[in-house]
């Protein structure tokens, strides 16, 4: 059964500049399951009562919510009023109030009201909508903001979802992105490339220093954020890989397969698996614009032989051979082109440990590691790029659902072993796999699916010592409240613990 894509849920942000025009970012707290340990904007969804807060001087009624959202969410997150008249109030004022808000002893419309306070659409410069890509089982779309912070008042981690924020210059953070020293989603990165390179700065007459002209770039965001309808078709997670997740039937509650390009000058593309037209146009698009710049792609990968791993590479190649007249092979592990044989025609294989030398937007080479990981599948290849720390995972480890281990293709014992593999990769940062977003602790969430595997074969192991002495026994046992949709993949994953119990001479 196709998956639907989840309905996005109304959000609101706020791009705040200090006087130095430092912008402020905060870490959302790694435990959440939406972005997790990525840096963000403070902001949150729009709730019902934001309507009936009135915003002076707004002549878009459908906008005056989402500002109040967005003045509500960064109190709540930060603990900055953004309010006319708000510096009457003293700091423990302010704590007083934010505490009032978040117990709910108080709605912002009785805070405003109390104390005379008033939020004024002038403070706020519109930046636009941007909504979370159709892969992401929680997605929201949110309306942008730029404003500045009041005299006096100091963000501060208010609450557990936000933490370290801190004001960075623009250009520092994107410094810190291009490192792999964080994670940032699409809209970050847009805007603070346009901070950061402003062509519309003006003279701060207190410095005497040059200073972004905030209305000209909100209006410069909002045209952006217009010519793409506010879709963000790929995720830039640092200079060197693109995230592109193409609609595959996968399994739920996976919708899309991310295709990932690695390097720019010199670029490979893994996974382009989606057989939609229009879904592999998208990609052509985008693979197009390198190679007019004079970019050249070294390979085209197929990183395992699930169906939702392959389907358009083969579209991939031809359009560059049409279009371009280039021959870029299509490559793969040999046990995956013996799988796929008949149904894509593999010209090189890659081996365990084999580089592929390619090069940034700037002509600087680098190195990707392709790293031999059964388990989930014969010939599974995940790639780790280790200068930036940046680990490909496929479908060892992926960022939405769980894997399925599936006997024969699939064995538990390969899989345990792929995962203490990857676990210790030097450098190790991040991880991207080939389902949902980027995670920010690769290690603990390498760590999370090996204690997840343990304690799952040891209550498969009791349940079979009490008696359960099949897969579908055991699983009525073990998997108490499945739903019936997914017991066929709930007996095979123990069909792969069973088979590894038993090699480990435990049954």
């Amino acid at each position: 059964m196709e998956q639907k894509p989840a309905t996005p849920k109304d959000a609101a942000a706020i791009i705040l500049l200090d006087k130095d025009d430092k912008v402020l970012w905060a870490r959302r707290n790694p435990s959440l399951k939406f972005l997790g340990g990525w840096h963000a904007f403070p902001g949150g969804k729009v709730e019902p009562s934001d309507a009936e807060i009135s915003v002076k001087n707004c002549s878009d009624k459908d906008l005056e919510r989402f500002i109040v959202a967005a003045v509500r969410e960064f109190f709540e997150e930060v603990g900055v009023l953004l309010v006319r008249n708000g510096e009457k109030l003293t700091k423990g004022q302010r704590a007083s109030l934010h505490d009032d808000l978040i117990s709910g002893r108080s709605a912002l419309a009785e805070i405003l009201a109390d104390w005379s306070l008033h939020i004024d659409a002038g403070d706020f410069f519109y930046t636009g909508i941007w909504t979370t890509p159709q892969f992401s089982p929680v997605r929201f779309k949110t309306r942008f903001f730029i404003a500045r912070c009041p005299p006096k008042q100091t963000p501060y981690a208010a609450i557990s979802e936000m933490e370290t924020p801190e004001f960075i210059k623009p250009a520092e953070a994107l410094e810190r992105w291009a490192n792999s020293e964080v994670l940032i989603s699409p809209p970050v990165l847009i805007s603070l490339q346009e901070l950061a390179n402003s062509k519309f700065n003006v003279q701060n007459s207190k410095t005497g220093s040059e200073s972004p002209n905030v209305e000209s770039s909100a209006l410069n965001l909002l045209k952006k954020s217009q010519n793409s309808g506010g879709e963000i078709n790929y995720i830039e997670l640092n200079p060197r890989v693109i995230c592109f997740p193409l609609k595959t039937e996968t399994l739920p509650p996976a919708t899309h397969t991310n295709c990932f390009i690695v390097g720019r000058e010199q670029f490979v593309v893994i996974d382009a698996a989606s057989k939609d037209e229009s879904e592999q146009r998208k990609l052509f698009e985008l693979v197009d614009s390198f190679i007019e710049k004079g970019f050249a792609c070294r390979a085209i990968i197929v990183s395992h032989q699930h169906t939702d791993h392959f389907g358009g590479e083969t579209a991939l190649k031809n359009h560059l051979k049409n279009k371009f007249g280039l021959k870029v092979p299509i490559s793969a592990h040999r046990q995956t082109a013996e799988s796929l044989r008949g149904k894509v025609a593999i010209e090189k294989f890659i081996g365990d440990n084999e580089t592929f030398e390619l090069k940034d937007e700037a002509g600087k080479s680098f190195v990707l590691h392709a790293l031999a990981a059964p388990g989930h599948a014969r010939g599974h290849l995940c790639f780790y790029d280790e200068e930036k720390g940046f680990l490909l995972s496929s479908d060892n480890v992926v960022g939405a659902g769980t894997v399925l281990i599936a006997p024969p293709e699939g064995n538990m014992n390969d899989y345990m072993a792929s995962l203490e593999r990857l676990k210790n990769l030097p450098n190790l940062r991040f991880l991207c796999g080939s389902h949902g977003a980027a995670v920010f602790d690769a290690r603990g969430k390498i760590q999370e699916y090996i204690a997840h595997r343990t304690g799952r074969e040891k209550q498969i192991l009791e349940a079979f010592e009490n008696g359960a002495k099949n897969p579908a026994e055991i699983v009525g046992a073990v998997y108490a409240g499945l739903k019936p949709g997914l017991l066929r993949l709930a007996e095979k994953s123990v069909e792969a613990h069973l088979e590894k119990l038993k090699a480990d001479g435990k049954i």
